[in-house]
């Protein structure tokens, strides 16, 4: 079953709510540090035209986090892959399949609205990143690549899961071409990722 961007981000929400009730701080997000390091990883949903020819996939980052003391914001310079299986297609019967990679680097701001022990934000920015497919046909693996402008925006939770400090966050990525950046047929996908904040 392909899961929707608001289903997926629902499940892992759900998932993650139970353990918040054990808060150990004022807010998930409260650290005598200043500079803090992240990963996280989760399931990737293509939206608009680019959800036509590939499936559901699945992401990774890592992120250094810079939280300036007594303020909302803070500020994330994030390292991304996102990689998506093409859907096959019989072409003179041959069944073509492969796949779409979307790699690249994100700089975010962030503001966070602390609750006690959670601490809902939202994030934006924009960056670089690097488009590859690779398609399988009969006489042989064809790529190609290119890297493009982005943006993306939008919101999340952090929380303490079992003594750590722990965050779940639906993002939709927005790729720049000639039609400018907000339009139906860019390349555009709902990451949803469950991570841990060092």
């Amino acid at each position: 079953m392909r899961l929707t961007p608001l289903s997926a981000l629902a499940l892992v929400t759900a998932l993650a709510l139970p353990v918040t009730a054990h808060a150990q701080r004022a807010s998930a997000l409260d650290s005598p540090r200043m500079i803090r390091i992240g990963i996280g990883g989760g399931v990737s949903v293509p939206t608009s035209d680019f959800k036509e020819n590939f499936d559901q996939g699945y992401n990774a980052q890592a992120f250094l986090l810079i939280r300036p003391p007594g303020l909302p914001l803070s500020f994330r310079v994030t390292g991304t892959y996102d990689r998506f299986d093409r859907e096959p297609v019989v072409t003179s019967g041959f069944e073509q399949d492969g796949y779409s990679q979307i790699a690249g680097a994100l700089a975010n701001v962030t503001l966070h609205l602390p609750l006690g022990g959670v601490s809902p934000y939202v994030i934006a920015g924009l960056g670089a990143l690097n488009f590859k497919n690779v398609v399988n046909t009969a006489s042989g693996e064809i790529d190609a690549s290119r890297t493009e402008f982005a943006i993306d925006g939008g919101a999340g939770l952090a929380f303490r899961l079992l003594g750590a400090d722990a965050f779940i966050e639906g993002r939709v990525a927005n790729v720049y071409t000639d039609r400018g950046f907000i339009d139906a047929k860019t390349i555009a996908y709902v990451p949803v990722t469950l991570g841990i904040i060092f």
